[in-house]
This record gives structure tokens, C-alpha cells and sequence, in this order.
């Protein structure tokens, strides 16, 4: 083949692939989701894992739902947990494989809650589902989450997020 010809296939390649943010549907009362409108960015730990990580999501005060991915790391491991739901599937809705999907969100009486999709975790190589709880304050939400794996104890965390725009 031609390289110019390959280098147009390529690009054309690239251009198909688009990511497409999961939508993660909200449970809430409009104007509950409407106080949370905004992009929010954090950071989460665990003491029982020694995992920490990048979150981020945007609410929309227009409807119902949010989007939001997770970047977790592993200390000692040279990968991350694996998307349950591999690629290419995966980069559908999330910006890479090393990113983690949000995959529900509910808002009520100050609180927000919701889970990530199921991933495969190096340290125990089992399929791993992490639901989270948090309190909103203002511009900041903190809480807590809860991993549980076959085979594995269940794991605890803190994490926090504060919004960067409206």
C-alpha cells in the first residue's frame, strides 16, 4: 500500500473513533441535580488497597444525567485494573483503557451516590464492583466507598471532589 494511501486510512480510522462519554442517569429531583450542576474534579485513597486516583465528572442541570470516568492506580503493579468490558467496547465510553466509567449517580437529601463499572483488579485478578456515598457542602463533595471481589475482603476508601466550573 502507498503511504499516502495508508496515512488516509489511518486518519480516517482515527476520525470514527470518537469518544463518546457514557451518560450515567441521574435519580434526583431537578432542582437537587441543578445545586450539583458543573464539572468536579478529586481525588480518591484507600488505606486497605493503597489505591489512589484521579476522578472527574460533569452534572448537567439540563436533564438527567452526568458522565464521569475514574483513573485508578496500584502501587507495585505495572497495570491498571482492567475494564471489565475490554476494548474496544470500552473506549466507547471512556477517554482511554486506563480510565474507569461512572455508571450511576442518585442526589438526594445533600447526598450523591452511584458506582463504577466492574474492573478487574491486578492485586487479586478478580472482578472487582466499587459503589460510592458522598455529602455535598457547598462546592466540594466527601464521602466514602466500599470494593467487594470475590474472594477478596471488602476494601474501604475516602475520596473528595471539588467543582471547577458551573
Amino acid at each position: 500500500m502507498h503511504p499516502r494511501t495508508l496515512l488516509t486510512v489511518v486518519a480516517v480510522a482515527l476520525a470514527a473513533c470518537r469518544y463518546h462519554p457514557a451518560v450515567i442517569p441521574l435519580a434526583g429531583s431537578p432542582t437537587e441535580i441543578a445545586v450539583l450542576a458543573g464539572d468536579w474534579e478529586g481525588e480518591y485513597t484507600s488505606d486497605d488497597t493503597r489505591r489512589s486516583g484521579h476522578i472527574m465528572f460533569r452534572i448537567s442541570a439540563r436533564g438527567d444525567s452526568a458522565f464521569g470516568d475514574v483513573m485508578m492506580f496500584v502501587p507495585g503493579y505495572n497495570s491498571f485494573p482492567v475494564p471489565w468490558d475490554q476494548a474496544p467496547a470500552h473506549l466507547e465510553h471512556a477517554r482511554s483503557p486506563d480510565f474507569l466509567a461512572i455508571r450511576f449517580v442518585a442526589i438526594g437529601d445533600g447526598q450523591v451516590s452511584g458506582e463504577l463499572e466492574p474492573y478487574t483488579a491486578p492485586d487479586c485478578n478478580c472482578l472487582v464492583h466499587t459503589r460510592f456515598i458522598g455529602r455535598v457542602r457547598d462546592d466540594e463533595i466527601r464521602g466514602r466507598y466500599i470494593s467487594r471481589g470475590d474472594g477478596i475482603p471488602e476494601r474501604v476508601g475516602r475520596w473528595s471532589v471539588k467543582r471547577t466550573t458551573r
